[in-house]
């Protein structure tokens, strides 16, 4: 067995279901294959420039190669999307094709005013285009059992689109999700912008559905209390 695949006894005790992630190296592969069959347009030079060498991580904490894309023109007559919402609507779509089903709160927009994944960066978080390596607590603030609110923890290291990639990179991850031994995971780096008057007040979530076998994109209020869910922060 591939040791740089399990995962460590978390802080609080429990032990999350080994093999949950994938090393860097493969992870360099997925995105050098996504880069080519989506025409992302990044240089085999920013490719290799990425460090595939394992570092020690325990619990949730989880290298994730990222890549944050540029804006995508759309044809005429179509609003394009700016690189925050193109980053959010591909990866998204990766995350979902690696599970048996998907649903996603922008499914209607997508049908009827061609706006897929009306979201912004929280203020303080700067959109950067490029592939990079950044190491994600994905279990930051959460307790088994405990209320808290996404609005308490916000902040210019929460996590948005390393969220997405490493649920594409991760399909076991996804899967493993309960809100007792792996937490259900907000995507607070986010502010859902559609309808505008709510902006600082919804952000998405990312949540598995056992029975259902789903993958689920949803808007949550960020002011209320959940249990089995965490708040992932970037940290390097």
């Amino acid at each position: 067995m591939d040791e740089s695949l399990l995962v460590a006894p978390s802080s609080n005790g429990s032990t999350p279901p080994s093999r949950l992630f994938t090393t860097v190296a493969q992870q360099i592969t997925n995105v050098r294959r996504w880069n080519e069959d989506l025409e992302w347009g990044f240089g085999e030079d920013e490719l290799a420039a990425l460090d595939p060498i394992p570092r020690p991580q325990t619990g949730l904490v989880v290298d994730i190669v990222v890549p944050y894309l540029r804006y995508l023109y759309l044809p005429d007559g179509v609003e394009g999307l700016d690189g925050v919402r193109h980053t959010c609507h591909a990866l998204w779509l990766l995350a979902a094709q690696q599970q048996p089903n998907s649903w996603c709160w922008d499914r209607s927009w997508d049908i009827w005013v061609n706006r897929p994944k009306p979201v912004r960066l929280l203020e303080g978080i700067v959109h950067r285009p490029g592939i990079r390596r950044v190491t994600v607590d994905l279990g930051a603030h959460w307790q088994p059992g405990r209320h808290i609110r996404p609005a308490q923890l916000r902040g210019p290291d929460s996590a948005h689109a390393e969220i997405l990639a490493a649920a594409a990179h991760f399909p076991n991850w996804v899967r493993a999700m309960d809100g007792r031994q792996v937490p259900h995971t907000w995507l607070s780096g986010y502010q859902v912008t559609i309808p505008e008057y709510d902006v600082d007040n919804r952000l998405p979530s990312l949540a598995w559905t056992g029975y259902r076998q789903t993958i689920s994109l949803t808007v949550g209020w960020a002011d209320r209390a959940h249990s089995g869910f965490a708040s992932p922060v970037c940290v390097a």
